[in-house]
């Protein structure tokens, strides 16, 4: 069986038994799409034709990638910084050295460990907070690594395959998934082992009030490290 998707450039599909994507160097892969977004495939299945209609409606939007080479494109100069500031001999929180990052000094430390978020100006702490970041136990956990702030919103609807709701602050800083942080004020706890059962789905959530301070002392380009 053949059908085709059309996304500026013409997709076909070819069903033996699991859909494989057939696609030109730029279009939408499928499978890489179900293999790297398994939180999608969990909600609408793997259906060729569902994932590109929930990238074309939601993943573009949250930077999703649609094939492998994109992905590459996108995030070779940041995994360029993070094998340099991982290579250094640890000398703060972080276990890297503050003097390879962009920004030097000055950065948002996200701790998984502590599920604690703290923001560093010139290498004085300004702002603490406990936070949850992503479920441990759906597999949604927030990846680690060197980002800057990509996004920097005063309010967002934050949509997903079962999920829109509104934040009053938004900080994206992942160039895929759309993972950032964000003000939740559907919980009344931050902080311990939440996020091992009741994490979100990759985001770092923060106490409103936390999240408007930090909001206001960042900006786009602003260095994150989570550890």
């Amino acid at each position: 069986m053949t059908r085709k998707l059309t996304a500026c450039l013409a997709i076909t599909v070819i069903a033996l038994g699991f859909a494989t994507l057939q696609v030109h160097a730029n279009g939408f892969d499928a499978d890489y799409y179900a293999a790297k977004y398994p939180d999608v495939v969990a909600e609408l299945g793997n259906d060729p034709g569902v994932l590109y209609q929930h990238y074309v409606t939601y993943g573009a939007n949250k930077g999703r990638f649609q094939n492998k080479q994109e992905e590459i494109d996108s995030c070779s100069g940041q995994l360029e910084v993070v094998s340099i500031y991982q290579a250094d001999q640890p000398n703060n929180s972080t276990g890297g050295n503050i003097a390879n990052l962009p920004g030097g000094g000055t950065y948002i430390d996200v701790s998984i460990a502590s599920q604690t978020v703290n923001y560093y100006q010139n290498g004085e702490l300004k702002l603490t907070s406990p936070c949850v970041t992503g479920n441990v136990n759906t597999g949604n956990d927030t990846p680690t690594g060197v980002y800057s702030i990509m996004t920097h919103t005063p309010g967002k609807f934050l949509t997903g395959p079962t999920w829109n709701v509104w934040v009053d602050r938004w900080m994206r800083f992942t160039p895929d998934a759309a993972i950032g942080l964000h003000d939740a004020t559907w919980r009344s706890n931050f902080g311990g082992d939440i996020y091992l059962t009741n994490g979100s789905h990759g985001c770092v959530n923060l106490p409103h009030e936390a999240a408007c301070q930090l909001f206001d002392m960042v900006t786009i380009g602003t260095t994150v490290v989570v550890h």
